[in-house]
Order: C-alpha cells, then sequence, then structure tokens
C-alpha cells in the first residue's frame, strides 16, 4: 500500500486490541469499537473486594518466542515465571497433568497400567487419513484405555458432543506429547523439549486481564469506544461500504478488522447475505462456560494451577485457584477458586437461577469432600459467552462456505477464535495481530 490506511476495529478483546498495539506501533490510524463497558473480552481480571480471579484458568506459553518477548518488554517486571502443575481429579484420586508415569503407577490398578502398555508398544504406525474425528485420534495417538480414563469423557463433557463427531484438532495442542513413549521420556529419562509440560508458565502478578489492560493503556482510551456495539455492515460490490457503531454512522471505511463471532457478523450484514450462508450460519455454534467463584476462609484450596474433572457425576469441568498463579489475586490467609460449567444456549444449565447453580456446584464440591460449607464467605456467578466454537464435523463445509463469504470483501478482515470460528490461543492471536498489521505498513 502507499499510504497507511484507516483501520476499523470491531471489537476490544485479544484479538481486537492486538490489531490496536501493533497499528499504534506502526504509525497506522485505527479506531476501536467494543459493545460493552470494558476491554479484554474474555479474557478479563475481576475484582472484588480483597479477591481477583480471571474469567478463564488463563495462561501465556512460551510457544512463540517474539510474542514471548514482546508481553515481556510489555508487562515488564510484572510479567510472572510461574510453575504449578493441573491434576485430574478421578474417582476420588488427584493424578498429575500433564500425566507422569509415576503417577499413573500410584493411581490405576495393574491391569489398567498393562493394557496402557500394551495398547501403546503394538499400536500401528500412523495413518492420519483413519483419524477424520477426536475419538479415533485419541485411540490411536493414546490407546483405548488412557484415552477413555482422561480423554474422551471430559471432552464430551467440556463440549458437550459425543467425541466421534468432533474434529481431530479440537483441544488444539494442548494434549501433545500425552503418548506413553513422550510421558517416558518426560518423567524416566529426564527429557521435556517441552517446558509447559511441567507445569512452567508465564503469567502477571495482578491477573491475565492485565495484559489486555496493558495493551489498551499503550493504545490510549481515546482509541477505543466502549459501550459502542456494532449495529450494521453494509456492502456493495464486494467491498465495505459503511458501518453503524453505536450512534455513529461511518460512511467508506477504508479497512474493517472484525473480531466479533462469526455468526453475528453474518447477521450485521446489510443486504442481507445469500440464504446459503444464513443456513450455514445457522448451523454453526458456541459452548458457553457458567462460572461460580467461591471465596473461602483458607490459605489456600490446593497446590495446583488448575483441577480437571473428566468424571460425569460432577457437573464441572475444571477448577482453578488464581492465587496459585500469583499471591497478589487473594489476601494470605484467603483463597477463591473458580469453577467451570460448560453449556449450550438453550440447555437446562442456561436457564438455572443463580442460587440453584450455586447449590449444585456445593452439593458436588462437598460429596467429594473437596471443601466444607463453612469455608465459604461469599460466592460469585456470570456467564462467560462465546467461549469456545464448537468444532463438530458437520461444521467444516460451513465454515469453509461462510469464510469464503467473508472474504469476497475487499476491504474487511477476520482475526481472533470466534471470528474465524477457530481454536486459538493467546499467543496465536497476538501472532495473527502482529502479521496482519505487516500486511498494510
Amino acid at each position: 500500500m502507499n499510504h497507511n490506511p484507516f483501520l476499523h476495529i470491531l471489537g476490544a478483546g485479544p484479538a481486537g486490541l492486538s490489531i490496536g498495539y501493533y497499528a499504534k506501533k506502526k504509525n497506522i490510524p485505527f479506531t476501536i469499537n467494543e459493545g460493552s463497558n470494558q476491554v479484554g473480552g474474555n479474557c478479563r481480571t475481576i475484582k472484588n473486594g480483597d479477591f481477583k480471579f480471571d474469567t478463564g484458568a488463563h495462561r501465556f506459553h512460551d510457544k512463540i518466542p517474539s510474542v514471548t518477548q514482546e508481553i515481556k518488554e510489555l508487562m515488564g517486571d510484572e510479567l510472572l515465571i510461574v510453575k504449578s502443575p493441573s491434576k485430574i481429579y478421578k474417582d476420588g484420586v488427584m493424578i498429575d497433568f500433564p500425566i507422569n508415569f509415576s503417577s499413573l503407577l500410584h493411581s490405576l490398578s495393574l491391569g489398567q497400567i498393562c493394557d496402557i502398555l500394551i495398547e501403546n508398544t503394538f499400536k500401528r504406525s500412523s495413518n492420519r487419513s483413519v483419524e477424520k474425528n477426536f475419538k479415533n485420534r485419541a485411540y490411536h495417538i493414546y490407546g483405548k484405555t488412557l484415552s477413555n480414563l482422561f480423554l474422551i469423557n471430559y471432552t464430551e463433557k467440556l463440549w458437550g458432543r459425543s467425541a466421534d463427531l468432533l474434529q481431530e484438532n479440537v483441544a488444539g495442542d494442548r494434549l501433545k506429547n500425552l503418548d506413553l513413549p513422550s510421558i517416558i521420556k518426560q518423567k524416566i529419562l529426564g527429557f521435556n523439549k517441552y517446558k509447559n509440560l511441567d507445569g512452567t508458565f508465564f503469567y502477571p502478578q495482578n491477573g491475565f486481564g492485565s495484559i489486555f489492560e496493558s495493551m489498551a493503556n499503550h493504545i490510549g482510551f481515546d482509541k477505543i469506544n466502549t459501550n459502542t456495539p456494532v449495529k450494521k455492515i453494509t456492502h456493495k460490490r464486494g467491498k465495505i461500504t459503511g458501518l453503524v457503531c453505536g450512534n455513529s454512522k461511518i460512511t467508506d471505511p477504508e479497512i474493517i478488522i472484525s473480531s466479533l463471532p462469526l455468526d453475528k457478523t453474518i447477521h450485521l450484514m446489510d443486504p442481507t447475505p445469500p440464504n446459503e450462508i444464513l443456513l450455514a450460519v445457522n448451523e454453526i455454534g458456541y459452548r458457553n462456560i457458567k462460572i461460580c467463584v467461591l471465596f473461602l476462609d483458607t490459605p489456600f484450596f490446593s497446590e495446583n494451577a488448575s483441577i480437571y474433572f473428566p468424571d460425569r457425576k460432577l457437573n464441572f469441568t475444571r477448577i482453578y485457584e488464581p492465587k496459585n498463579r500469583s499471591a497478589h489475586m487473594a489476601p494470605m490467609d484467603k483463597t477463591c477458586i473458580v469453577i467451570e460449567c460448560p453449556y449450550d444456549s438453550g440447555d437446562q444449565l442456561s436457564a438455572m437461577r443463580n442460587d440453584e447453580f450455586y447449590e449444585m456446584i456445593i452439593n458436588d464440591l462437598v460429596k467429594e469432600n473437596l471443601i466444607k460449607k463453612d469455608q465459604i464467605i461469599d460466592y460469585d456467578i456470570f456467564d462467560m459467552n462465546n467461549a469456545y466454537p464448537i468444532l463438530d464435523l458437520n461444521i467444516k463445509e460451513k465454515k469453509k462456505k461462510i469464510l469464503s463469504y467473508l472474504h469476497t470483501f475487499e476491504n474487511m478482515y477476520l482475526i481472533g477464535r470466534n471470528a474465524e470460528f477457530q481454536y486459538l490461543h493467546t499467543h496465536d492471536i497476538i501472532a495473527k495481530g502482529r502479521k496482519l498489521i505487516e500486511s498494510f505498513s
């Protein structure tokens, strides 16, 4: 391009803020329009009295060195190196995660150990063409016993779909090196190529959301319009010709960069997209998370960053303790835990009253002897909508059709987990933001 175009960025979550952050560094003019009253999207840190907690068990892994360096420079001394491994709670027993062989030996029966060894010793050489879905992939790489103990049931709880109906990459790279040879290399031979496998990660001392608060401060709040939802996106002959954001009308925008959910973007288009696109977008969906935060009169709930719950008898999938990421997240003599329950819009959990949800969570925790009721000081409940795009097998072609349609608009770009309908980590999103901005400069 011969000049720096003006960017209209839709959404001030991690994706939108990453675009604004790099645009500011490159002196590219822009504005960000955000529908809510705050920045950060689903990566916010909430303060409640002396407690702080994130809207998700977020952590930053050193996967892309240039992005890690950027965040180090942005956060300075506030970015901590944390070593806090996680656990899997299975049938009343805590098992190390990432899984190590010694933990399996102490937690499983001899028969289960033998099955795992046999399945991983004699499994056939990899044939990607037969995997096709998550269940087949898990069985092929990890064996049936290990998969059924930890992966299949947890995945089905998280996504609310049968594992054989989910795409093979639905977990991203979270399960990388969970196979038996890697377990043995990590723990018996002392081989650990991947730093995150021992529970080491970066975390800001005042919560994960402070990364994006710092980005917003770098950008300048004069360039971020909160309480300004996008109401309409007009187009003509393969070009976005106008926007209605809040009470403002924008005519002939040079560049639109949307981080809005894919279905929302389609429904904002004027004229209405073709019927086949509308039908396709009605088939895609997002998994929501209902969160219960318990403030506890005890110094610690556990020693772990997160605890995963694959058992179907329990309603929640994960508990994380902010204080085990940073001591600044709770008073010295108290702690809080954040309990996640995934759900679909319109299901039983989505209609449950807050007091009913709280009682359901407490009953599960007390029944499993994980807490005592008299430890609870207070609680908070909130919803995290559009937490994960549901990557089932049926939406592959539909997603392709929707994205192909939106890519026909020469001045419109999509970025982020919900806009691209793709499971992305924070480092991926920031790297994508930098790459897109570099294409304009």
